[in-house]
C-alpha cells in the first residue's frame, strides 16, 4: 500500500493543537495521554526513564522451547517505488544496529521488476533477507517468481504465493475485516502505518509545527533526546484486528506477526527561503516543496529572522530503518538461521509480536507442560486437553498479563510469569503490557497454543 506523506494539507497550518484535540478520537485501552500530549518533552522523558529501568531488570527467562528467539522484520520497502526513501544496504546497516536477525522484504510490484529475482536473498553479513511483495491485499513471500503467474483473483494470488511452500499473510487489515482467512498462513495483528492513519489530529499538529518556532524546537529535542519514544507516541491497541484474529483463529490455525511498514521516507525541512518566507520540505525519492509566507502563518517572521536565504532551518527524520526496527518485531523461534526454517516456524505459528522499544523481549516463552513440567507445546502448536495440561508464559521482566481463551480474558497476574490449569479446550494466547508514564502499553502478543 503507498504510504501518504504527513505533510498533506497546508492549508491546515494554521489549527490550533487545542481544536484539533476537540476531535480526537477516544483513547485506547491503558492510555491517558493523546499522541500530542506523549511528545511533551516531560512525557517523552518519563518514558524513556521507564524504558531504563526495564532495560536493567531484565533476567533470563527459564522457560525453554528449544528454539532460538530470532528478531525479523516484516513488511519492509527499500527501493521499490517512488514514495520509498531508503535502500536495501541502510536496512543491512540498521538491522546490525538494532540487533535484527531477519528481513522479510515486501517490494510495491512494478510491471518492469521481478520482486523474487531482482531483490535481495540469503544472509548478508549475518542477516537473512527474504524477498517478497505487498500485493493485492497481501504479504507474499512465495518460493519462486510469480511473475508469469495468472493473479488476477485473489484465490489465484493465494495459490500462486502458496505453491512449492510460500507463505502469504494478510495486509492491512483494517481494511479488511470481511476478508477469509483460511488459505493464509497469518495476518498482520499490528501494523504501524495502521496504527497512525487515524491520528488526525497529530497529523494536523504536527503539519503547524512545521511554521510554529516553539512546536519545531519542540520536536527537534523529542527527536534528538528521545527518538524511540518519538516514533512510538502514536501506539495503540488495535482491537477490530485482534478481534478478528481471535475470531478467524477458532476456525484454523492463525499465525499473527507485525507489520513495521517502514519506508525511511517521513523526512521533513524547513529552508529560509526569504524575510517573510520558508520552505517546507517532504523528502522521499520525489521530493515536494511548498512555501509558507508571513501573511499566511505570523510565525513565519520569527523563523526566518536573522538568516540568510537558502539556510536550513530544520530537518525532521522521523523513521530511519534502525528506529522501525527497534520500534516493533516479529520474533521467529526457529532451529536455525535460513529461509526454510523461517518459513516452517511462520507457517506453524512459532513466534510473537513484541514491541521492543518498551523493552527487548528475547527470551518471552508460551508454553504447555505436563504434570512432569515437561513442555509439550510451543506457542502455534496444538495439544491434547488432559486433567495435567497446564499453560505458562513467562517474561525478561514483570509485566501486566493478559491470559486469553477464545478472545476472553480468562486469567490476569503482575509478575514475571502467569500459568493456567486448562479447563477446557480453546484458543488460548497472552498478552504481556508495560507501565510507561501512567500508561500501561501493549508490549508482547503471544500466538496461540491450541487445545483441542
Amino acid at each position: 500500500m503507498k504510504r501518504r506523506p504527513m505533510l498533506t494539507v497546508i492549508v491546515l497550518l494554521g489549527l490550533s493543537s487545542s481544536l484539533l484535540g476537540q476531535s480526537a478520537p477516544p483513547l485506547g485501552p491503558g492510555r491517558k495521554y493523546t499522541s500530542v500530549e506523549r511528545m511533551k518533552l516531560e512525557h517523552l522523558a518519563a518514558v524513556h526513564q521507564a524504558r531504563m529501568r526495564y532495560q536493567q531488570a531484565r533476567r533470563p527467562v527459564r522457560l525453554r522451547t528449544g528454539l532460538t528467539d530470532y528478531r525479523a522484520i516484516l513488511h519492509a520497502h527499500a527501493e521499490d517505488a517512488p514514495h520509498t526513501g531508503g535502500t536495501r544496504p541502510e536496512m543491512l546497516k540498521a538491522a546490525k544496529a538494532a540487533g535484527v536477525q531477519i528481513i522479510m522484504l515486501t517490494d510495491h510490484r512494478q510491471p518492469d521488476r521481478d520482486f523474487i529475482n531482482d531483490s535481495w536473498r540469503g544472509i548478508r553479513d549475518g542477516v537473512l533477507f527474504i524477498p517478497g511483495a505487498e500485493a493485492e491485499g497481501f504479504l507474499l513471500y512465495p518460493i519462486a517468481s510469480i511473475r508469469d503467474k495468472q493473479t488476477t483473483t485473489r484465490d489465484a494470488v493465494i495459490a500462486a504465493t502458496r505453491t512449492g511452500g510460500g507463505n502469504i499473510f494478510l495486509s492491512h487489515v483494517e481494511e479488511k475485516l470481511d476478508w477469509p482467512t483460511e488459505n493464509l498462513d497469518g495476518l498482520e495483528i499490528y501494523n504501524h502505518h495502521t496504527d497512525v492513519k487515524d491520528e488526525a489530529a497529530f497529523q494536523f499538529w504536527l503539519q503547524g509545527a512545521l511554521s510554529d518556532p516553539v512546536r519545531l524546537r519542540q520536536i527537534e529535542q523529542g527527536l534528538a533526546l528521545y527518538p524511540q519514544e518519538v516514533i512510538a507516541a502514536q501506539q495503540d491497541y488495535l482491537a477490530p484486528i485482534l478481534k478478528k484474529w481471535d475470531a478467524d483463529a477458532q476456525q484454523h490455525r492463525l499465525t499473527g506477526v507485525a507489520a513495521n511498514d517502514c519506508h525511511h521516507n517521513q523526512v521533513f525541512t524547513v529552508t529560509a527561503i526569504d524575510e517573510q518566507t520558508i520552505e517546507v520540505g517532504f523528502i522521499t525519492s520525489r521530493p515536494t516543496k511548498t512555501r509558507i509566507t508571513s501573511k499566511q502563518v505570523a510565525s513565519v517572521t520569527q523563523m526566518v529572522a536573522g538568516r540568510k536565504p537558502g539556510e536550513l532551518i530544520a530537518r525532521l527524520d522521523f523513521d530511519p530503518y534502525e528506529r522501525s526496527f527497534g520500534y516493533v518485531s516479529t520474533h521467529i523461534l526457529a532451529g536455525q538461521l535460513n529461509e526454510p526454517a523461517v518459513r516452517e516456524a511462520l507457517r506453524r505459528g512459532h513466534a510473537y509480536v513484541a514491541h521492543d522499544w518498551l523493552c527487548e523481549a528475547t527470551g518471552f516463552a508460551f508454553v504447555a507442560y505436563s504434570n512432569e513440567r515437561r513442555a509439550v507445546a510451543v506457542m502455534g502448536d496444538e495439544v491434547a486437553l488432559s486433567p495435567t495440561l497446564r499453560l505458562k508464559a513467562e517474561a525478561p521482566v514483570a509485566c501486566s498479563w493478559k491470559l486469553l481463551r477464545n478472545g476472553e480474558v480468562v486469567a490476569t497476574g503482575q509478575s514475571r510469569e502467569i500459568s493456567l490449569q486448562v479447563k477446557a479446550a480453546g484458543v488460548y494466547r497472552v498478552e504481556a503490557w508495560l507501565e510507561a508514564d501512567g500508561e500501561i502499553r501493549p508490549w508482547i502478543y503471544s500466538n496461540p497454543i491450541y487445545v483441542r
